[in-house]
């Protein structure tokens, strides 16, 4: 099948192409883990080593020079190197320059080569510069790219969940609406691995190259550890109890005890030779999440009162991680690298949120396994090819703790049985990725491609127990009243009250996609001048479930150092690309599974049989029933943003740099859902929702189509600083953004997975305005210092203004089924009885044919402010060692530059860690303290944005993501952990 595949995927490409792909195919290598290396001490005559030297490896007789900066010891590193002849010049500041010669055999090695240099003849001091990082042109070094290993990884929180949470955050904002992505060892898809498993972390690195699928902002390169030659070994611990904690406030200020919960983390790593040719690395991580959910809105008593439920449901999750890694050098120019990972996830008491009571309650457990085999290859001292292939295997159940009836009260609550229902699924990845890079003269070319088949099978009874909707919390009180008292619901409908909708699913449980996708790119970065670099290339991509089968993104940038030594002060960039997106797998399933054959879902508007749903026999003829189905339209296309940079860097002084960059994006045939076959504009009566003329028939019912029909525009302007000395690493990011669009409005009620559904199914335009993720402001301050008696302190702050939310109706005025219809503002002729005043302005809550609503996003959610703070100091036992290890100082630098630490966009530069200073003695100690948001600040989320809810306008929830204390633990406001760590 895999073959046949290939087949029918080359047989769709033109021949230039197909070319190209049997050429990769052949070449049986690739391009993403360069092999060779250079290292050494830059010493200065008297002995003593030269920090902030000057080193710069030039291939011979021509190609790409690497700059690197000697670190606080005098210790340089190049990775990446093929085999081949290199010049190495060293330089600094009141010396002379000294040149050297060395041979690079290509066999995975470091070379050893230690310079010296001379004074002067005329030097009348020596200046030491600072270990910022000098400007680089190549477009791997712009000024916002960050490249974070070694001992710089231990500022990062060792929670797997925080750690994702801060890389994305401090990586800064990407283009459009799908955020940060993050890639393991060059590929999507696979688990967070555990933090002592990270080699290296790369944000933004290389803009605009075609290697990529998505720009470089806001992408996130994680690669993990190979093997070593010597063994070595990590093991720490750390530990939250709720009794460290600040309790949220909502608990406080309703007198709710919290919950005792406590939480474990244990994570251990070892390393070492396996024989003669070959290493391994194998790590183990354990977490025990003792942690709660918070419920927080208004029910009804059993004296049906409207009255305050503020309560907290403990939410355990057990988590582990088992992986281990072999390297193999199979030959002087062949190495083969093979992993595995397993990560299973057991969590009960799922899907209770702010407003999902305690019945909404489910089961789930993750099972994940994940093959990385990568066979590296120099085919010539120029040529250099890899071959990648993961095996990537999920399977995922879920158990509802009810299976009674949803009921849903529109601004209030959920509650009722779990309407997501039994769920297993079962789903592969195979990805082959084959990359290669060629080195002439002052060209590097790459190229490669990727195909991926992904067999996704699902079975699901989610919807089957039926859902009753009411649009307010007062009709729920009053249909409850009523038949309290003896009232038919017919004799209750007619009073005006009732479920406004009542809908349920039948059909097979079982559903199933293949999806297929490729794609092909060439790149080349040209060295025109030492201080000027073009880059250029052109990407094909391509997948089976849309109707364009050809998309090229062509992409270009350049660079131009100013000045004419080597030590370059400013540096001016600007790229422009084209950037698709792929249509996920979970919209194909929900389109298959959804598709009317397979399954179908009913609505019944005014339902007249609460609480006791009928047979579904009974509905799929009754006239008020209307089926609903999915599909993807089969004129569907790639959306793609159009991204344009310019950027300026200025190294400040030899500890400080800055920049300034302008990023304009514009996206086209963004993603939504459209109800096809909703009634026509002015036949359509919210009051008869049987009414209404739909243009393939009434008895076709509603089609959510899967449509490329959206758009939005897109402008930031980020500004850097970055500031290192020995002792104290700065850094710091503002964004200021703006976005308006049609698409990214993201219903959290929309059945449409992560699509948001057009409002007005036959006027896009009412839905343009701001979206989602235009948040105005943006601002990460954070570094590392180094505090008496050898303690390290890490403080983060993170603040950005608030989320924009929409101001929605609870009724369905569109006849789409889809409550997401927003009011228009009030005017003088609008009745009296349709007018509601509130603090965000006078809303007509029945608008007409001829009333234009509102904005989307017109509003915008409280501001957020977070400040982290790591503590530590580690502790040297046993004999002196050759080498430093537990913390800062010893940490090598890396690829194409010195190493950022944490700098750039966000994360803080220079060998700080938290996790206090290092030790060359055999064993190393670390005690630590994290605190979450230290000086307790409620981060609140959006408010409930419903009118006609008597929560509306109100915040009831603290924020989520970066500013949540602890990632899904809503009921702490302040977390504080503890941790050991011993490592040898």
């Amino acid at each position: 099948m895999r073959f046949k595949f290939l087949r029918s995927f080359s047989e769709n490409l033109c021949p230039c192409i197909r070319a190209l792909v049997l050429t990769i195919w052949m070449c049986g290598g690739a391009y993403a883990q360069r092999l060779g290396g250079l290292q050494g001490r830059v010493i200065d005559p008297s002995g003593a080593v030269m920090p902030g030297a000057s080193v710069v490896v030039e291939p011979q007789p021509s190609g790409l020079a690497r700059t690197v900066q000697s670190d606080g010891e005098g210790h340089y590193r190049v990775t990446g190197l093929t085999a081949g002849r290199y010049q190495v010049t060293a330089e600094a500041e009141g010396f002379q320059r000294a040149v050297k010669q060395v041979a690079i055999s290509g066999t995975g090695r470091f070379v050893t080569l230690d310079i010296d240099l001379s004074i002067a003849a005329q030097a009348q001091q020596v200046v030491v510069q600072g270990n910022a990082p000098l400007l680089d042109v190549s477009p791997q070094s712009n000024a916002s790219a960050v490249a974070v290993s070694g001992n710089n990884m231990n500022a990062l929180s060792n929670d797997p969940d925080e750690l994702q949470n801060q890389i994305t955050t401090l990586a800064g904002p990407s283009v459009g609406a799908s955020g940060a992505e993050i890639y393991v060892n060059g590929m999507t898809g696979s688990d967070m691995p555990p933090k002592s498993a990270i080699r290296e972390i790369r944000v933004n690195s290389n803009p605009f190259t075609a290697e990529n699928d998505r720009l470089g902002y806001g992408r996130i390169d994680i690669f993990t550890k190979p093997g070593a030659a010597a063994f070595h070994g990590d093991a720490s611990s750390e530990y939250n109890d709720s009794v460290m904690n600040a309790v949220s406030t909502f608990l406080s200020a309703s007198n709710v005890p919290p919950p005792s919960y406590h939480t474990w983390l244990w994570d251990a790593d070892l390393s070492g030779p396996l024989w003669k040719n070959a290493s391994f690395f194998f790590d183990f991580q354990r977490r025990n999440i003792n942690r709660a959910s918070l419920v927080n809105t208004d029910i009804l008593d059993s004296s049906l009162n409207v009255v305050p439920y503020v309560t907290s449901v403990l939410n355990p999750r057990i988590l582990t991680n088992v992986s281990p890694h072999v390297d193999i050098q199979l030959s002087a120019n062949n190495t083969l690298s093979a992993s595995y990972r397993y990560y299973a996830i057991s969590d009960r008491n799922d899907g209770i949120d702010t407003q999902s009571l305690p019945s909404q309650a489910y089961d789930r457990t993750f099972h994940h396994q994940n093959v990385q085999i990568i066979d590296t290859q120099v085919l010539s001292p120029r040529l250099i090819n890899q071959t990648f292939f993961q095996y990537l295997h999920f399977h995922n159940t879920q158990t509802p703790q009810d299976f009674s009836p949803t009921i849903q009260v529109l601004g209030a609550f959920t509650g009722g049985g779990d309407s997501s229902g039994t769920f297993n699924r079962s789903e592969t990845h195979y990805t082959i990725q084959n990359y290669s890079t060629l080195t002439f003269r002052k060209h590097q070319i790459e190229f490669g491609g990727t195909l991926l088949d992904l067999p996704r099978s699902e079975s699901t009874n989610g919807g089957f127990n039926g859902t009753f909707t009411f649009n307010s919390l007062t009709d729920y009180q009053k249909t409850l009243q009523g038949l309290q008292n003896g009232m038919t619901m017919a004799q209750i409908q007619a009073a005006g009250y009732g479920p406004s909708q009542f809908s349920i699913t039948g059909g097979n449980l079982r559903a199933s996609i293949n999806r297929i996708d490729g794609d092909l790119f060439v790149n080349d970065d040209w060295s025109v001048t030492p201080h000027l670099m073009a880059s250029y290339g052109l990407r094909f991509e391509s997948e089976n479930y849309v109707s364009r089968k050809f998309n090229w993104a062509p992409r270009i940038g350049v660079s131009w150092g100013l000045g004419r030594s080597s030590n370059t002060k400013t540096v001016l960039r600007a790229g422009w690309g084209i950037f698709y997106t792929h249509l996920d797998d979970d919209h194909m399933i929900i389109a298959q599974r959804m598709n009317g054959i397979n399954q179908r879902t009913y609505l019944v508007n005014n339902p007249d049989f609460y609480p006791t749903p009928p047979p579904l026999s009974e509905l799929t003829g009754a006239a008020t029933s209307v089926p609903t189905t999915f599909q993807i339209a089969p004129n569907l296309v790639f959306p793609y943003d159009m991204d344009t940079a310019v950027s300026v860097e200025r190294q400040l002084s030899g500890s400080t740099t800055a920049s300034l960059t302008y990023v304009n994006s514009r996206g086209v045939h963004q993603f939504l859902a459209n109800d096809i076959n909703a009634p026509l504009p002015g036949t359509f009566n919210p009051a008869d929702p049987t009414s209404g003329v739909r243009p393939l028939g009434n008895a076709a019912g509603n089609i959510y189509n899967y449509e490329s029909t959206a758009i939005y525009k897109q402008t930031q302007l980020v500004a850097n600083i970055h500031v290192q000395t020995s002792r104290v690493s700065l850094f710091g990011y503002y964004v200021f953004n703006n976005a308006h669009g049609e698409a990214g409005l993201n219903l959290q009620s929309s059945p449409a997975g992560e699509f948001s559904f057009q409002t007005n199914p036959y006027d896009l335009s009412q839905d343009y305005g701001r979206t989602s993720f235009d948040i105005r402001h943006r601002v990460v301050i954070g570094g590392s210092f180094v505090a008496p008696y050898a303690f390290r302190l890490s403080p983060m702050l993170i603040a950005s203004s608030g989320q924009p939310f929409s101001i929605q109706l609870p009724q369905d005025i569109y006849g789409t089924g889809v409550y997401d219809a927003r009011p228009a503002p009030a005017t003088a002729s609008t009745p009296p009885a349709n007018v509601v005043v509130t603090k965000y302005g006078s809303f007509n809550t029945a608008p007409g044919p001829n009333d234009t609503p509102i904005r989307p996003n017109t509003e915008t959610g409280p501001n957020n402010f977070m400040l982290n703070v790591r503590l530590s100091r580690t502790f040297g036992l046993g004999p002196k060692v050759g080498e430093k290890h537990g913390g800062e100082g010893s940490a090598p630098e890396t690829e194409g530059g010195p190493d950022h630490g944490l700098g750039g966009r966000g994360l803080s530069s220079g060998g700080g860690t938290s996790l206090g200073g290092a030790t060359n003695r055999r064993y190393a100690l670390t005690l630590g303290v994290s605190v979450l948001n230290a000086l307790n600040n409620v981060n609140l989320a959006t408010p409930v944005n419903v009118l006609g809810s008597p929560l509306f306008g109100q915040s009831i929830a603290l924020a989520t993501g970066v500013y949540s204390a602890q990632v899904g633990n809503p009921v702490a406001n302040r977390l504080v952990d503890v941790g050991v760590a011993l490592s040898f």
